[in-house]
């Protein structure tokens, strides 16, 4: 290339993107190879942007490489800027220097463009060419192979796996196709050597562990057992078989007490799996000397205290050594924590946050609730805690609004250091608060300073900061300032954003809105958008999806119907380049249009549709497509190849399908592994924000029917297996919920010991299951009166099945056994009564004398209190338990709420109710239920913005619609009106229900017309249309 044409070339590269891809498709093949010369010999130099580097090479395989097919081999490294759109469009062309090119890249290019890749291979890669290829097959194609869809790779034969198993090992491989490797190749060989389990490593944990066990008393069997214990180190879910055979049976772990110091460190991260019996073999000094390894392990809090109560016992540890501690504090109990002074609890809490993540959720945190309200509130009582908040931050959005209240002077002095901590959003409207009483130029003239508590703003200081300085750049710096906040923003926040910025064009900052703004915007303007504008918005939700799956499923569905309108992808086939560029959204298309899916994509892509979320109807519309004669065809022909594949939608399908299924390929372990698939999905970043209770319910009924079906508790044919007795290690990859009462009241004492915590929080017990198991409990353990506390803490929803006289002997001591007992919400009025007052004689206090972590465990035992000993409650203390209480479904009559409520008027506490801001509401959340009539006719628009949507909906009928004014309800957010329950709903005169649908009615982009109805799916109310009118102008009047 001379001087002269690189100057030419060189200014291709100076372009602005928006006119890369028209110049360039113009340009000429001969202009083409120059600019690849260019590119590849500058690259580095030429700092291209990504999204450049993807126009360019989307330009030359879309329009170039088609008219010369050779250009392929000359892109380089530019390749890895492929989308995967792009390379599935490619032409069918290849031979051995196109395949080199690719494989040589391939480290560079995402799992995505691999995996487009390897379905594009697939096209010239036939199943008659795998079965038919060389034994050296996987090693003459390389890379590239390990990428061909699942539906062509489990054509690979024994030997040529064994053969390339290297080259697939150095790839990213699917769980399914791993799964898939190590069947194939120790389910066909039998004479595999040590040396070739060291070559299999981890693989070796996905085999049947039958296949294992041939291997017993043979070189190999130590390496197996080496491999199966370094997958569970690493934290690799196992089958109860592999744990129990090639674990648990080791010889070295028979007596726990044998086990030397350095050889316990070494299995730490396996002592949880190996229960509290083993656990309590260990000696104090075993446990002292690996302490440095078992202080950042997850044990459950149980297991934690076994290990915690025996250092103390001994003496072993001292409370001035709490810090040492790390993840095990979690085993230390409410009441050695509360004499401790200041110094012991910030050191501990510093270990604790290098051990544990922080999740300052109140019921996700690495403590408990007791625990992290009685640290809080302790260190919040000293003025220095303002000196101490990076020690205090792991603690800080569970510390509670009147802790922090007196502190808020202090905190705003320090305002550069208090400003970068993660406080709740009712804290940072706290301090934001005092902020404007000490400083309010501050507000006005640099309130991008407040960062992290920018959450805590009111709408009149946004509306003056927006209107002060309408620009583009001053809009786009607020918006981008909202992005930065820690936690997920107030509902009132986001609507006053929307709602302000519509006074003037704010579509074209769309995107700077940022996706959780965005979602707040009313389907009734998102209709609206442009085609580019949709573009914008769906490109959003795809690339931050977990705001999108924390709307309601109404929201969720009408909003994806109109971005799919909007697209034009509500006719004809619903195609791959659709369903990839809805991407979370897919599936909560219209079930017209799911229904047309292309199967091709179906099946190629199944790993990654499992990790996707479904609904009730989908997940019917996925059943009946696998059954299709072009998919899989008839349940009963499936394959054990078809299972791996179909993996958790197996429970998609009807009980009177499921049961269709061929019974040998029903395996112990091949039932684990479906339960353990879902799990992960169901623990994992879509899956946790997914599935309501109900969905959960109905699906754990149906793994109920695969265990009991295929494990031969429900006779169906011949080939049903004797019914079995489960380990502990089965219930943990399954669940106890899934197998029969009986069953379970069979298990050997030590493993149903090991497992009682595991049953205690199973949600989906049944009476008659949680029945058997106390029975079990009572036989082992003897009578109620002598349970530990340590028992009482393990039973969790067990206890539901004592009577209220067995509830009474209970010994309710400590704060740990007193929570699990407040967790449960399904106690009856008398169970409640007993429990609290059991409470009060095993703790020698009355009501006056509970602190707030006492409050905090007790839960929803507090509504077994009269309404007398409520009143009798300290104000302070249940002030400061309400951030805990107020986000339970207190089944309290009226009265208790009522008594309850007034408590937090007390001066010393929230003061009187009309001086309550959104923070105060906020923080009491269900509690706001309890309010007088006559104060919740009061509310003002800012406190009505705090009731949370559960307040909403456990107010009575009755009061909700005596209390609220049509005007009130109107100041609703589209969360608190879909909250109320149908009761409240016909308990409303007509000019309320009215208001009520006119704010569900721009989400729902329905008219206002109305009849009795749930509400969330349109709201309607039979009325002559002069009579509407008049109910419209009426509100229209009280509003304006």
């Amino acid at each position: 290339m001379s001087s002269n044409e690189q100057l030419f070339i060189k200014e291709y590269f100076s372009l602005p993107l928006s006119s890369l891809r028209p110049v360039l498709a113009a340009a000429h093949i001969s202009t083409v190879r120059l600019i690849l010369q260019y590119y590849n010999r500058f690259k580095d130099s030429l700092q291209l942007s990504d999204e450049y580097q993807s126009t360019m090479v989307s330009v030359l395989l879309k329009i170039h490489q088609a008219k010369d097919e050779k250009l392929l081999l000359e892109l380089g490294s530019l390749l890895a800027a492929a989308s995967p759109t792009d390379i599935q469009a490619l032409s069918s062309m290849l031979n051995i220097n196109v395949r080199e090119t690719i494989n040589t890249n391939m480290d560079r290019m995402s799992l995505a463009q691999r995996e487009a890749f390897g379905l594009w291979y697939s096209k010239v890669m036939s199943a008659s060419n795998i079965t038919g290829g060389h034994l050296s097959l996987i090693r003459d194609t390389g890379n590239l192979i390990a990428y061909l869809p699942f539906q062509s790779f489990q054509h690979l034969s024994a030997a040529q796996l064994f053969d390339g198993l290297d080259v697939l090992q150095r790839n990213t491989l699917s769980s399914l196709k791993q799964e898939f490797i190590a069947d194939k190749l120790i389910g066909t060989y039998r004479n595999l050597t040590a040396q070739d389990f060291i070559r299999l490593g981890n693989l070796s944990c996905l085999a049947d562990p039958e296949d294992l066990l041939v291997y017993r008393n043979t070189e190999a069997f130590q390496v197996i057992q080496e491999n199966i214990l370094s997958c569970a180190l690493k934290g690799l879910s196992l089958p109860s078989q592999m744990v129990s055979d090639f674990l648990l049976n080791n010889p070295e772990l028979q007596i726990p007490s044998s086990l030397s110091a350095n050889r316990l460190k070494e299995l730490a991260p396996l002592l949880p799996l190996l229960g509290a019996t083993f656990l309590k073999d260990l000696t104090s000094s075993q446990l002292i000397s690996a302490l440095p390894a078992l202080k950042s392990v997850p044990f459950t809090p149980i297991q934690a205290s076994i290990i915690v109560d025996k250092l103390f016992l001994t003496n072993t540890l001292r409370q001035n050594q709490l810090q040492e501690l790390g993840s095990l504090i979690v085993g230390v109990k409410t009441e050695t924590l509360l004499p401790l002074t200041s110094d012991r609890l910030l050191s501990m809490l510093k270990a604790l946050s290098q051990h544990t993540p922080i999740r300052c959720l109140p019921h996700k945190h690495a403590l408990c609730a007791p625990e992290a309200n009685a640290i809080a509130t302790k260190l919040w009582g000293f003025p220095e805690v303002v000196s101490w908040l990076d020690d205090v931050e792991p603690l800080l959005r569970c510390t509670p609004l009147l802790s922090i209240l007196p502190r808020t002077r202090l905190l705003v002095e320090r305002l550069s250091n208090t400003s970068t901590k993660p406080w709740n959003t009712q804290q940072a409207q706290a301090i934001v608060k005092e902020l404007i009483n000490i400083n309010p130029d501050l507000i006005k003239q640099d309130f991008l300073s407040l960062q992290r508590l920018g959450q805590g703003l009111s709408c009149n200081v946004l509306k003056y900061h927006f209107q002060a300085d309408k620009s583009p750049s001053s809009v786009r710096k607020i918006l981008s300032f909202l992005q930065q906040q820690p936690t997920v923003l107030h509902t009132s926040l986001k609507k006053c954003v929307i709602e302000e910025l519509d006074t003037f064009d704010f579509t074209d900052m769309l995107q700077d809105l940022g996706a959780e703004i965005a979602l707040s915007i009313p389907v009734s303007t998102i209709k609206k958008f442009s085609a580019d504008k949709m573009d914008t918005l769906r490109n959003m939700i795809v690339t931050t999806p977990q705001h999108f799956l924390m709307l309601s499923r109404t929201k969720q569905e009408l909003l994806v119907d109109k971005i799919v309108q909007r697209m034009a992808m509500n006719t004809g086939p619903f195609t791959e380049e659709e369903f990839r560029s809805l991407g979370i959204m897919a599936p909560f298309v219209g079930d017209e249009v799911f229904v047309q899916l292309e199967r091709t994509f179906f099946i190629q892509n199944l790993e990654y549709l499992k990790g996707l979320c479904y609904s009730s109807s989908k997940m019917e519309i996925v059943a009946r497509m696998l059954q299709e004669p072009a998919v899989f065809g008839p349940v009963k022909n499936w394959n054990k190849a078809t299972l791996s594949a179909v993996g958790r939608f197996l429970f998609f399908l009807p009980s009177n399908i499921l049961q269709e299924i061929s019974s040998p390929l029903m395996t112990v372990g091949r039932i684990e592994r479906l339960f353990m698939s879902h799990r992960q999905w169901e623990e994992g970043e879509v899956g946790i924000l997914c599935s309501d209770m109900n969905e959960r319910n109905e699906l754990s009924q149906k793994q109920q029917f695969v265990l009991q079906t295929y494990l031969g508790f429900l006779k169906i044919n011949s080939f049903s297996l004797p019914q079995i007795v489960p380990t502990c290690e089965i219930l943990r990859t399954t669940a106890p919920s899934a197998w029969t009462s009986s069953s379970l009241g069979r298990m050997s004492s030590s493993a149903f010991s090991n497992c009682l915590e595991l049953m205690g929080q199973d949600p989906f017990l049944q009476s008659y299951q949680r029945a058997e198991v106390l029975s079990r409990v009572k036989k082992i353990y003897g009578p109620i009166s002598s349970f530990s506390q340590s028992l009482i803490a393990q039973l969790g929803g067990i206890a539901l099945e004592m009577s209220p006289e067995e509830l009474s002997a209970l010994q309710l001591e400590e704060r740990r056994s007193i929570a699990a007992m407040g967790a449960i919400s399904t106690w009856n009025n008398r169970q409640l009564t007993t429990l609290f007052t059991r409470v009060l004689n095993s703790t020698k206090r009355t009501p006056s004398q509970l602190d707030s972590s006492m409050l905090v465990a007790l839960g929803h035992i507090v509504c077994g209190a009269k309404t007398t000993e409520i009143k009798t409650f300290n104000n302070v203390e249940l002030s400061k338990a309400v951030l805990w209480l107020g986000q339970l479904r207190l089944s309290c009559s009226e009265d208790q709420m009522l008594a309850l409520v007034e408590l937090l008027t007390n001066n010393l506490a929230f003061g009187p109710m009309d001086s309550w801001g959104t923070d105060v509401f906020i923080e009491i959340g269900v509690l706001a239920a309890g309010l007088p009539d006559i104060a919740m006719s009061a509310l003002v628009k800012e406190q009505i913005q705090g009731i949370t949507p559960l307040a909403i909906s456990i107010i009575p009928p009755e009061k909700f619609a005596a209390a609220f004014h049509q005007s009130q309800i109107s100041m609703f957010s589209y969360e608190q009106a879909v909250a109320v329950t149908p009761q409240q709903l016909s308990a409303l005169r007509d000019v309320q229900r009215t208001a009520l649908a006119m704010v569900l009615t721009p989400w729902e982009d329905r008219p206002v017309v109305l009849k009795s109805r749930p509400l969330g799916l349109g709201l309607t109310l039979r009325h002559s249309p002069l009579c509407l009118i008049l109910e419209l102008l009426m509100l229209l009047i009280i509003l304006f």
